[in-house]
């Protein structure tokens, strides 16, 4: 007798039944569907280096900062904050401007003492990398300090490359 229900318990969790404290509810109950989740769907991350990756629309959803919107302001173009350049790589400009291949770069921590992010030995041979890899892709570098993002002088550095 105890192997037939146990069988049956089997049979019935098989085909979608819920048990909830010891009652079993047929999946399409109310009960059961509270405690069913249905997977989460996942959508197929496109990798494409530009403005249809989903990568790079996902951070110009995700960011909006103060120099995102001066330059929106000055210069009327729209900024890509961490744009993914490539595909053979996983580096992200600070600051593109897809359509004119314009890439700016925020030098941060260039004061810090010690092996810090960028001023490593490490981080400056992968800046350098990534560096190349903008140019040998035909895009313009600009890089500054963060004091000098919000300047007018950053301005004259882009007006020139987008007024080709």
């Amino acid at each position: 007798m105890k192997g037939w229900g146990t069988a049956l318990l089997k049979d019935l969790k098989s085909r979608g039944y819920v048990d909830i404290n010891g009652v079993l509810f047929p999946p399409s109950s109310k009960e059961a569907k509270s405690i069913i989740s249905k997977p989460k769907k996942r959508t197929k991350t496109l990798k494409t280096g530009d403005t249809d990756d989903t990568r790079n629309i996902k951070n110009k959803l995700k960011y909006c900062d103060s120099f995102i919107q001066f330059i929106k302001q000055e210069l009327g173009i729209e900024l890509w904050p961490e744009f993914y350049f490539c595909t053979e790589r996983q580096f992200r400009i600070d600051y593109a401007i897809p359509q004119y291949k314009i890439a700016i770069e925020q030098e941060g921590g260039i004061y810090m003492k010690g092996n810090s992010g960028h001023s490593s030995g490490t981080g400056i041979a992968r800046d350098m990398e990534k560096n190349n890899l903008l140019v040998s892709k035909g895009w313009k570098l600009i890089r500054r300090q963060p004091n000098e993002m919000l300047t007018l002088d950053t301005i004259e550095l882009i007006r020139p490359l987008i007024d080709l």
